[in-house]
């Protein structure tokens, strides 16, 4: 809360605002296309503002506003901010029993109304509102065995958005294998239902949905080359790349110059970063106690796509509430120990990434202006994955400290 201020104070200073002129568009402007669903040119049509971005299945989710709702818009806001307002209000009460003092329900209250990734994603109405309520189910689902019911939730949020995905590695750590196959099946069986359900035929809704691929890697990927809300590692490639061109190169040498280095530098990552995930995977993360497990897939999901903005990092109020579960409920009750430095990064990495940095920018020598405050943001996730990959923490939220009660086994006949 007080870093809030600190950063709302200067932004005031600096005379800029704490969000972009862009309100509710990620709704509207796909809104309108979703609207003429049933239609065999929907994804095809070129008279939108923008192609549609996401995978097939997530249309579905406008599809349910537009559909059920006179005011497609408003309903949707009411249902993000019901969501993360219910889901505070149960965490609060579970953490109460816990530990009853103030001081817990300060953060938890303070974290849901000053958390800046909430209100980004209200103010831009992305539908990052509906994957955060599933992998949220998803993992209450997990904590208390229910393996395929958390299945078939996080693939529902893969088959929107690819990143949820991540989380199926969970199922491998409890060697639940059939699982693990049962989450990819449905994921694709989602996708391809989404793809029929759109139309005219399943071929042909893939083909008018891989035809937005190019612009969206031209504009989204490798263009919007200085971006305040974008945390993903490329992002803080495009800036080193943009930073390196403007300070060493003549101003008036064409931009594509720097389109050429994205473009080699996409290449690279696309490669490595799948490569570096499993040899992370195989070698550090499949040892670590499950928590550490589910906060480095949290975070993971954040920092590797190549495009990962602003309101994405509402993922990371999970990991601060299991966080916070974990030292309240294990490491205050004498049950698990973890050092002092681990938490305090953790939590102050959590306060950094909460607020709004906006003001942080420098200027070059040619007078172009780069904004750094979501490459900040991504140090500070850096931080949490190193600290969590480093420190053990067996947690009893995951099971690793207690036995399961009587309404948390597993479900028969899914090993």
């Amino acid at each position: 809360m007080l870093l809030t201020a600190v950063a709302v104070c200067a932004l005031a200073i600096r005379g800029h605002r704490i969000f972009d002129s862009y309100w509710f568009t990620d709704f509207t402007y796909l809104a309108e296309r979703v609207a003429h669903f049933g239609e065999p040119d929907m994804l095809s049509r070129t008279d939108f503002k923008v192609p549609f971005p996401y995978p097939v299945p997530s249309i579905y989710a406008y599809l349910f506003f537009i559909r059920l709702f006179p005011s497609p818009l408003a309903a949707y806001l009411v249902f993000a901010i019901l969501s993360f307002f219910v889901a505070t209000c149960y965490f609060s009460a579970h953490v109460k029993r816990i530990a009853p003092g103030w001081l817990p329900q300060v953060a938890i209250w303070s974290t849901l109304l000053f958390g800046y990734p909430l209100w980004y994603l209200i103010i831009r109405g992305n539908i990052e509102a509906v994957i955060w309520v599933l992998i949220l189910l998803g993992i209450v689902a997990y904590t208390r065995n229910r393996m395929l019911t958390s299945a078939i939730l996080w693939a529902l949020a893969t088959s929107m958005k690819i990143a949820p995905g991540l989380l199926f590695a969970l199922f491998l750590a409890k060697r639940r294998y059939r699982i693990f196959a049962i989450a990819i099946a449905v994921t694709v069986a989602f996708s391809v239902l989404a793809l029929a359900g759109v139309g005219p035929t399943i071929r042909q809704a893939l083909s008018d949905s891989s035809k937005s691929a190019p612009y969206l890697r031209e504009t989204y990927i490798l263009g919007r080359i200085s971006p305040y809300f974008d945390e993903s590692l490329f992002a803080t490639t495009k800036q080193v790349i943009s930073l390196y061109h403007y300070t060493h190169r003549a101003s008036d040498q064409p931009l594509r110059l720097i389109f050429t280095g994205m473009e080699s530098a996409l290449r690279i990552y696309n490669i490595l970063i799948p490569i570096g995930t499993v040899l992370l995977y195989w070698f550090r993360l499949r040892h670590l106690p499950l928590l550490n497990q589910c906060i480095t897939y949290i975070v993971l999901s954040i920092l590797l796509p190549q495009v990962s903005y602003e309101y994405k990092l509402v993922q990371m109020y999970l990991a601060w509430g299991a966080f916070l579960l974990f030292l309240l409920a294990d490491v205050a009750a004498g049950r698990a120990e973890i050092p002092a430095w681990a938490t305090h990064v953790f939590l102050f990495s959590c306060a950094v990434i909460f607020v709004p940095l906006n003001s942080l920018a420098i200027v070059t020598h040619a007078g172009h202006i780069f904004a750094f405050a979501a490459q900040v943001k991504t140090i500070f996730l850096l931080l949490i994955l190193l600290t969590v990959l480093r420190v053990p923490m067996p947690s009893s939220l995951f099971g690793d400290l207690k036995t399961l009660p009587s309404d948390c086994q597993p479900e028969p006949g899914l090993n």
